[in-house]
């Protein structure tokens, strides 16, 4: 069995694959428009086996709940391997962003006591392992408007107003 598992989502923005292992959800991958694309792109980053329902606990419910601007019931346990010391500072931080509200690259940089390190942060939300559950479609550019979304600025957009944090 290999050590990297997937599921493949359905929800209204197209279907999220996630990657789990032993010690939790590893990535989510962004929306693809069909299953087949979804569990391809899923395969190409190295996971080849089913997830039981066990091992994904609340993952698909919290996926679909984010999607839908509302916040999920239960906490997910994430599977931090790799993730350097700034990245997590910065992904946690992120992730303590409310629904229904933004901030920008340069103050999440402040928040985790780097001042001044705002492009540092956009490359840390530009390589999210978890977008939608660490919510970096909440962090804007800092005139405050979108900036970069590896899901396109559509789709940042339309995450915000289910949310209420963008006008209609």
């Amino acid at each position: 069995m290999s050590d990297l598992r997937f599921h493949v989502c359905d929800t209204d923005i197209g279907y999220i694959g996630v990657i789990v292992t032993d010690d939790g959800l590893r990535e989510i991958a962004m929306p693809r428009p069909t299953h087949e694309a979804a569990l391809s792109d899923l395969i190409e980053r190295g996971a080849h086996d089913p997830a039981s329902k066990k091992e994904l606990g609340t993952i698909p419910a919290a996926i679909k709940a984010l999607v839908a601007g509302k916040p999920p019931k239960d906490g997910v346990t994430f599977d931090w391997a790799g993730i350097t010391p700034f990245r997590r500072a910065v992904l946690e931080e992120c992730a303590r962003i409310p629904a229904g509200q933004t901030t920008t690259y340069a103050e999440l940089a402040a928040r985790v006591g780097r001042p001044g390190a705002a492009r540092a942060v956009g490359r840390v939300m530009a390589t999210n392992p978890w977008p939608f559950l660490v919510p970096c479609h909440r962090v804007l550019g800092s005139d405050g408007t979108l900036h970069g979304y590896g899901g396109g600025l559509p789709m940042k957009e339309k995450l915000l107003k289910a949310e209420g944090a963008w006008p209609e």
